[in-house]
C-alpha cells in the first residue's frame, strides 16, 4: 500500500531540493556539521505522499523535534520512524515520539541505537559459485 499511494512523477523542483538535502546531509555528516544534517535531514518528495499513513505522524515529529531532534522521517516505508540527534537528547526524543503515539492511542517499540563512525563495511563474504 506504502508504494502504491506514491506519485507516478515528480515535480523538478521537487527533486532538485531533495537532491540538495541529500548532498547536505552527506556533507554535514562528513564534515560533523550538525546544523547542515538539521537543515538537510527533510524529505520533501515521499513524506509527504507517505505521512498519512501513520496516525500521529505530525505530532509525533513535531514532539522529536521540539525535543533535540536534528531530523526525524519515515524508515522505508513504514510504518517505523526515525530521529536523528546527540546522544544526550537521545532519551528524551525517544520518550518524546512514544508519549506522542500514546496520547493517539497508539503502542510503539522504540529504540536508542548509536550510529557506527565506521560507516558501510564488509562483515563477511560468501564466495560465489
Amino acid at each position: 500500500m506504502a508504494r502504491q499511494i506514491l506519485e507516478q512523477t515528480v515535480r523538478l523542483s521537487d527533486v532538485v531540493w531533495q537532491q540538495a538535502n541529500l548532498a547536505g546531509l552527506i556533507a554535514g555528516c562528513f564534515t560533523a556539521d550538525l546544523g547542515l544534517i538539521r537543515a538537510s535531514l527533510e524529505d520533501v518528495v515521499i513524506e509527504p505522499q507517505r505521512s498519512g499513513l501513520i496516525p500521529g505522524f505530525d505530532a509525533v515529529k513535531r514532539a522529536a523535534m521540539a525535543n533535540g531532534a536534528l531530523g526525524c522521517s519515515i524508515s522505508g516505508g513504514g510504518p517505523a520512524l526515525f530521529a536523528w540527534c546527540e546522544e544526550p537528547r537521545a532519551d528524551a526524543v525517544r520518550d518524546a515520539m512514544v508519549e506522542s503515539f500514546r496520547s493517539n492511542n497508539l503502542a510503539s517499540d522504540a529504540w536508542v541505537v548509536p550510529i557506527s563512525p565506521d560507516g558501510a563495511r564488509v562483515e563477511s563474504r560468501t564466495p560465489v559459485p
